[in-house]
């Protein structure tokens, strides 16, 4: 009477807070949007973590 459905949902793409430099490849990691088109991203380098504020311009979807 009653039958299952064997219909599969696409589950939607996660937002990822994963980024490229445009002038360099490197990835990085957007910490914060900041005003006036600024971030705040993360970068490892090493066993070190730096912070740096660039546009959103210069950085892409990895």
């Amino acid at each position: 009477m009653f039958r299952k459905s064997k219909r599969t949902t696409a589950t939607p793409t996660a937002q990822t807070d994963q980024y490229r430099l445009k002038s360099t490849g490197r990835r990085v990691t957007v910490l914060e949007h900041l005003g006036g088109g600024d971030v705040r991203i993360a970068m490892d380098s090493g066993r070190i973590t730096r912070e740096d504020i660039v546009s959103a311009r210069d950085i892409t979807r990895a």
